[in-house]
């Protein structure tokens, strides 16, 4: 049975409703450590009291309950209308339909409300987390590649299609990468592996939090290298 929104209501509040009518829950939990008290960002009293619940317990999709800590609207509305383009191995279907409604922005509204305060624990977590000498040696700048092109691209190239259908959208425009964009920067790979795990605040750069390190070693690698063009000699 379909709940009825009311003019009153704000988007944030309309936003949980469609949640609610999709079943986001059905792969999406909402609850980090479901035994600790506050651990999502939300007391446990509160989510017991969801009629109908809305935490979710299955793993097929990311937890959501920090999803507003980690990306943008802007990425979280990209997401909803083709979850490929913007997370290459996304087994979502997409949700474009809802924007031909106020459905669509209104859960982007409530998906970016979702956020941990404070926020220290993750902070904690990049700050301690480096690339493995192991990682770092099996780099391999061709795979590096191949990574880039499934999940970088469409922002990063100049003609990619996030970049080229939201260019008046970003919070910052991405830069433009290729292979050797970033070797005559100190400290680049490690730098470069913390963005590609991380991403980046307060912009609409994600992360990419399940890549193994081996993947961002090899990504940072192959936008580290040398340029291996060859000179011409005249």
């Amino acid at each position: 049975m379909s709940v009825p929104m009311a003019v009153s209501q704000s988007a944030v509040e309309r936003g949980r409703i469609v949640y609610q009518s999709e079943e986001c829950k059905r792969c999406h939990s909402q609850n980090n450590r479901p035994d600790t008290e506050g651990a999502s960002g939300r007391q446990l009293a509160e989510s017991r009291d969801d009629h109908p619940a809305r935490t979710g317990n299955r793993t097929q999709g990311p937890d959501l309950s920090d999803v507003g800590d980690r990306r943008s609207e802007l990425w979280l509305k990209m997401h909803l209308y083709n979850p490929r383009e913007v997370s290459g191995s996304s087994i979502m279907p997409p949700y474009e339909f809802l924007f031909r409604s106020k459905k669509g922005n209104n859960l982007v509204a409530y998906l970016a409300n979702l956020r941990n305060s404070p926020n220290s624990h993750r902070l904690a977590d990049q700050q301690a987390w480096h690339l493995s000498a192991d990682a770092v040696a099996a780099a391999d700048p061709a795979e590096g590649q191949k990574l880039y092109n499934h999940y970088c691209a469409t922002c990063h190239n100049a003609s990619g299609r996030t970049r080229l259908k939201c260019q008046s959208e970003f919070i910052e425009s991405p830069a433009v990468l290729r292979a050797g964009a970033m070797q005559a920067r100190p400290g680049a790979t490690d730098h470069l592996a913390q963005i590609i795990k991380f991403g980046i605040p307060d912009s609409d750069m994600a992360g990419h939090e399940n890549l193994p390190d081996k993947a961002i070693a090899s990504l940072a690698a192959w936008l580290t290298q040398k340029d291996t063009q060859p000179v011409c000699k005249h």
